[in-house]
């Protein structure tokens, strides 16, 4: 039985912060499940981006199945936002919403990767497919469509669209 519902949300639209920060929310950083990390563990993950590493022989499999699992577990199911995986879903009927960043804010977008350490390789690709993705995911089969303005997080346009959110308590 499916409880939670997906949102899956471009890069640096702020998927880690709210999965550290809600006991209700979590984030399935897709890196865990498509490259193997054995030798790189202690590298930080936003450091791991766009660098050449070994892609798992379980992937995608393996991430959807997390997925399948954490709705079952979470209110909300943060995931990559990527075009195959829209074709999973909705292949599956697995219903998901988009959270992106506002078309216009390419210059935060990079500011953000910049900010938390991402790669110069990651951010050209990233670049590459800003517009591309977002003209993909705008003609889905989505529930909710996210947008994130300048000075916005995911965490504050949840909120403002009255999604619950459950802060951890320390």
């Amino acid at each position: 039985m499916i409880n939670g519902i997906i949102i899956a949300g471009f890069a640096t639209c702020g998927k880690s912060v709210l999965g550290k920060k809600y006991s209700n929310v979590i984030d399935l950083e897709s890196s865990n499940y498509k490259h193997n990390n054995t030798n790189i563990k202690n590298i930080p993950i936003e450091a791991r981006k766009g660098t050449k590493r070994e892609i798992s022989k379980e992937w995608p499999d393996n991430y959807y199945n997390a997925i399948s699992e954490a709705i079952k577990k979470y209110d909300i199911v943060l995931v990559q936002l990527k075009p195959e995986h829209f074709d999973y879903f909705d292949k599956n009927n697995i219903k998901y919403s988009i959270a992106y960043p506002n078309i216009n804010n390419w210059e935060e977008v990079e500011k953000k990767c910049i900010n938390r350490g991402n790669n110069e390789n990651f951010i050209r690709k990233l670049k590459q497919v800003f517009i591309p993705f977002y003209e993909d995911s705008i003609q889905r089969n989505y529930e909710n469509l996210y947008i994130i303005n300048e000075n916005e997080t995911l965490e504050s346009v949840l909120i403002k669209n009255n999604v619950k959110l459950i802060e951890k308590h320390n």
